[in-house]
């Protein structure tokens, strides 16, 4: 009699990072169950076309595409269409191989299968009783297994933390499953296939199937003073683009940049593959690898015991990848180089510094035991088999398998910094100025400007403001001239040059000599900026950089026009800044007092207040007649239209008597 075929869909792809895991279960799923039968369900043009039919699986393809960024109606009704038809082919191939399970590893392509899965489930009234497991190898859940999540009976994650994120009691530890065709090969072997010396220094570099931009242009433009040495060597697995229709190109790209290095007779240690199926030959003749965070990367190189030079994603959802580096660095296996942008320049791609990266290489290739410590370190992070822990479960699911024994993984160290966006990041860098929060650390500050420069990558103004004034919380001097730029243009958008003071307040205690012509002249130009909100951030400049800088009597003169004419400003606001500020600056008391008596009976009480304070920081200043005082507070309306649950402009009336009596005693 012939031997009844169990039945499974596998799913997921876009990238190398989705199928390896996928294709890595597969197989431990046919080894223990050799009557398993499976279906892989992907998209045209991406990974899962390349190396699903390598692994010997049938593949079958339905549409998707990832959820469009704006809010287009056209970009959502073609999201909503090829969404539509993906659901119905998938849908159709559910109901036509009848699988006892889908396993889907994520990424837009899994969206159809598992949620054709979970409809069919629905609208079936449970006739469709195909189970649904999902596997998540970051530590925050990616936006299409978030979602699946909640269709899913079962979710293993890659570290242990991804756990309370989910549903009570649908996740469970597994680990990242690593590829088993991946082997560990011999190191002598691999370099004389590879034609490498076996005493050669080999840097093996390479950012998934379809490339990093980062890492190839870090290693191109590095090249030529990294094999300056005879004995360094390098592997550079460019990436190639799936389709006809790609964003980037690693391997041309790096071709171009190679052809300007001029490298002469080095070239020939400079190995540039566009994409590597047997990833094991290179792991094993490399020395040092550099990486891109994203799981399957990290878990696969630490599972070949092989030290890392990490350089995360920055600016994506919840800096994942950024945390999957802090923890494998923390443990000993990894140096990290972060991304940046450079906007004082206007690079607004992010990059990976040169010669950072120079430094870091030629620290890590002089120091062998420290690369065998990161090492060994790497072959103890991850333990355990992955694939044969998801085996077990997805078996126990479908009930063709005992319950498998809990495993706990690794503890994730959550960090502070990591997953703020613009607006969180200024609420925590407040936090930490007021004490609620312990002082950062070098390295939190290192990543917040990292952080802060990709917010003036944007092209929102929006983000570039509150970039401006996270920069003048943490003190970023850095960026003070791009922060003058924007408060000096009287076309950069109302509250972004309205920010850009809020931040030169704090900033210029910081502020260079060299830039105090240019901090003057944005002040100027803000005290006359067409938006009232520039104005009065702007007047609120003038003590910080009196204080900072000392004044000359030529800046004095042009601030104090400048702020008599702010004094006549239909804006209340506009009116009170500019009297504190020409009381921190005038030395000419007959003229300031003659322009504050025309507001003695301002409409707004609060202008009153505003003169009272100016008052009493004349006097503490010292140029103040006492008696001048005494004369002038007593011919300013003190009555007050403000629902204030106390009297605050008597408040300081009588406070400033008070003052002027001591004075007067002394």
């Amino acid at each position: 009699m012939k031997e009844k075929k169990i039945k499974f869909i596998f799913t997921g792809g876009g990238s190398g990072g989705h199928v390896s895991p996928a294709l890595a279960v597969a197989a431990e799923l046919k080894k223990t169950l050799p009557e398993a039968e499976i279906t892989y369900i992907g998209v045209k043009n991406k990974a899962e076309a390349h190396m699903v039919p390598k692994a010997g699986i049938p593949l079958k393809f339905v549409k998707s595409a990832p959820l469009p960024q704006g809010k287009s109606p056209v970009s959502l009704l073609k999201f909503a269409m090829t969404m539509f038809f993906g659901l119905s082919k998938a849908a159709l191939l559910l109901l036509k191989i009848r699988p006892i399970a889908v396993f889907a590893t994520g990424g837009f392509v899994s969206a159809p299968t598992v949620f054709a899965a979970w409809i069919l489930r629905k609208a079936t009234f449970g006739l469709f009783k195909t189970k649904i497991m999902i596997h998540e190898s970051n530590t925050d859940l990616g936006k299409m297994n978030k979602a699946a999540a909640k269709a899913a009976d079962k979710v293993a994650v890659s570290f242990s933390e991804t756990i309370r994120h989910l549903p009570k009691n649908k996740g469970f530890f597994s680990g990242y499953p690593v590829r088993s065709s991946i082997a560990l090969e011999e190191r002598a072997a691999a370099r004389k296939e590879l034609e490498i010396p076996d005493d050669a220094f080999v840097i093996f570099a390479f950012g998934g199937s379809q490339g990093s931009r980062t890492i190839n242009r870090v290693l191109a433009n590095s090249a030529k003073k990294l094999l300056e040495d005879p004995n360094t060597w390098i592997i550079n697995g460019a990436g190639k683009p799936f389709g006809k229709v790609y964003e980037y190109h690693g391997f041309n790209d790096v071709s171009e940049i190679l052809e300007k290095q001029n490298l002469g007779d080095a070239k020939k240690r400079y190995i540039l593959r566009d994409f590597i199926d047997n990833m094991g030959l290179y792991y094993a003749a490399s020395d040092l690898l550099v990486i891109r965070a994203g799981a399957g990367s990290i878990v696969e190189v630490c599972r070949q015991g092989k030290p890392s030079l990490i350089i995360p994603i920055s600016n994506i959802g919840n800096d994942h990848q950024i945390g999957n580096a802090r923890f494998i660095e923390r443990a000993g296996a990894a140096a990290v180089i972060y991304e940046r942008t450079d906007p004082l320049n206007g690079i607004d791609i992010a990059f990976a510094d040169a010669g950072e990266f120079c430094e870091t290489v030629s620290r890590l290739r002089e120091s062998k035991l420290k690369l065998e410590e990161m090492s060994e370190a790497a072959k103890n992070i991850f333990p355990g088999n992955p694939a044969e822990i998801i085996v077990k479960n997805l078996l126990y699911l479908c009930r063709l398998g005992e319950k498998p024994a809990e495993i706990k993984g690794t503890e994730f160290v959550n960090d502070r910094v990591l997953g703020l966006n613009s607006t969180s990041l200024e609420k925590f860098l407040q936090k930490t100025k007021n004490g609620a929060e312990k002082p950062l650390e070098a390295d939190e500050v290192k990543l917040i400007k990292n952080k802060i420069d990709m917010l003036f990558s944007s092209h929102n103004p929006v983000i570039k403001a509150r970039a401006c004034r996270s920069s003048g919380i943490l003190g970023y001097a850095e960026v003070i001239p791009l922060i003058i730029k924007y408060a000096s243009n009287k076309n950069s958008a109302p509250f972004l040059s309205r920010d850009a003071f809020v931040a030169l307040k704090q900033l210029t205690l910081v502020c260079e000599t060299g830039r105090r012509e240019d901090l003057f002249n944005a002040i100027v130009s803000g005290l006359e900026n067409p938006y009232y909100e520039t104005r009065f951030s702007a007047e609120k400049c003038i003590p910080a950089f009196a204080g900072h800088f000392g004044i000359s009597e030529n800046e004095r003169g042009k601030f104090m026009d400048l702020l008599f004419k702010n004094m006549t400003d239909h804006c209340f606001e506009v009116r009170v800044e500019a009297i504190l500020a020409a009381a921190q600056i005038s030395t000419d008391t007959g003229n300031l007092l003659k322009h504050f008596s025309k507001l003695y009976f301002d409409a707004v009480w609060k202008v009153r207040m505003a003169i009272l304070q100016a008052f009493e920081i004349l006097i503490k200043r010292g140029v103040l007649d006492k008696s001048a005082a005494a004369a002038e507070i007593d011919r300013i309306l003190i009555t007050s239209n403000g629902y204030t649950t106390e009297y605050e402009l008597k408040k300081e009336y009588n406070s400033l008597i008070e003052l002027i009596s001591q004075e007067k005693k002394s």
